[in-house]
């Protein structure tokens, strides 16, 4: 009966799979290739073993803001754009040395994701199987998931080796649309069988999480060798509120407590060199492989209430996903061009985790190559970084049919700005 609801509390515009390329203005104008070079208050989101490089206390803010292009196309009468969004990503970080310490301590805020997808007037595609009442409804989905990350670095007094660890502390909301006002109901006859759908909105579920995060840095000369562990994460969404219309059956608006499981963030391993060619330029390469495989598989997906009448009490239903793991390759180059300015480049590529078979019109996480440009202009204790990133256009065709009875495309580009402004006291 809700058979369409189930992954709805996801937004669209994503990067690698739902993850970011890199956070911070320094770290995604080089492509995400940052876990050799990132040595900044961020770290604590990259490569923790970063941190070291503070050798003062020091204060990062920033904000991205990120604005995706949406097309789906199908054979119901579709071809639509989502609706225009821009999603600021804001990152607070701090970090000092201890006092006659080899030990750095810090603290982050950071908008893990922010994306989200908002289609109107679409068409249905129940609306070429039976009269309705309105054949054009919303379609829409949206994630916000912050983390809080307090950090532990330690570098050696040759400055060679450096180590940190830091505990990722989340924060995510979920919301959707899954046409809410569509209202359709065929009992079973000689032609056809019983046919249902009771259109659904959901607001407000909540989940919290932790999960910890390893890095390592080691310098050889001008080669650096550097990687990041960062261990799964499972959230469980609560105290949801949904909306079930189920006029078709005369039985109106009716309100459930709605509950989202298996929608995890993946656990992920990444390896990473930087190469100082000359003194004014400087290149990386990371690789990461991300476990989307074990952390959006199946989604078990519950509606609830008290009140016994004619509408069902308990709705459940398991979704299959299956994601695949993902391989993620970062280029960066760094060029000084003098004592004050820094000129980046970068390159991404991490092809789409999730099969054709599983896609869903409103979670189209399907971009796969990034190029991003940065700059960055230093002035005493201050530093400024600027970089832009572009999703290439991408399209995946599916035949999911609960969507679409004969098929649809989706077609996703990005474009992210980004600011980090550094402050050293």
């Amino acid at each position: 009966m809700v058979g369409l609801v189930v992954l709805a509390p996801l937004r669209a515009g994503a990067t690698n799979g739902m993850n970011l390329i890199g956070y911070g203005a320094v770290s995604c104008g080089m492509g995400g290739a940052d876990l050799a070079l990132v040595d900044n208050a961020t770290a604590m989101n990259i490569n923790p073993a970063g941190l070291s490089g503070c050798c003062q206390p020091e204060i990062s803010a920033g904000l991205s803001l990120m604005q995706s292009r949406n097309h789906h196309a199908d054979s119901h009468g579709n071809d639509l754009l989502a609706r225009e969004q821009q999603f600021p990503l804001p990152l607070l970080a701090w970090a000092s040395p201890l006092p006659d310490s080899a030990f750095i301590v810090g603290c982050g805020i950071f908008a893990q994701g922010g994306m989200g997808l908002e289609y109107h007037h679409f068409r249905t595609p129940f609306a070429d199987r039976a009269p309705l009442p309105r054949e054009h409804d919303s379609l829409s989905s949206n994630l916000s998931y912050m983390k809080i990350t307090p950090t532990l670095a330690w570098r050696r007094s040759d400055d060679r080796l450096r180590l940190g660890i830091s505990l990722n502390l989340g924060y995510a909301e979920a919301d959707m649309r899954l046409f809410p006002a569509t209202s359709l109901y065929l009992p079973a006859s000689a032609a056809c069988t019983e046919v249902g759908f009771f259109g659904v909105k959901m607001k407000d579920a909540r989940a919290y999480s932790a999960a910890l995060r390893l890095g390592f840095q080691y310098r050889w000369g001008d080669f650096t060798l550097a990687g990041a562990y960062l261990s799964a994460t499972d959230q469980h969404f609560r105290g949801g509120r949904a909306q079930v219309n189920y006029n078709a059956i005369g039985a109106g608006l009716r309100g459930y407590e709605a509950e989202l499981d298996g929608f995890n963030w993946p656990q992920q391993i990444g390896l990473g060199c930087s190469y100082q060619v000359s003194p004014a330029l400087r290149l990386a390469l990371d690789v990461d492989w991300i476990n989307w495989s074990q952390a959006i598989d199946r989604i078990r997906f519950s509606l609830h209430r008290n009140q016994a009448d004619e509408v069902p009490q308990r709705i459940r239903m398991n979704y299959p996903m299956h994601w695949n793991d993902q391989w993620v390759i970062a280029l960066g180059l760094e060029y000084r061009l003098s004592s004050r300015w820094r000129l980046r480049g970068g390159y991404n590529y991490g092809k789409s985790p999730v099969p054709s078979r599983y896609l869903l019109p409103y979670f189209p996480a399907i971009a796969e190559q990034h190029l991003t440009a940065g700059l960055g202009y230093a002035a005493g204790r201050w530093r400024l970084d600027l970089a832009c990133e572009w999703a290439l256009p991408h399209a995946q065709a599916s035949h999911n049919s609960l969507y679409c009875h004969h098929g649809f495309k989706e077609e996703m580009s990005q474009f992210t700005t980004h600011l980090l402004l550094h402050y050293r006291p």
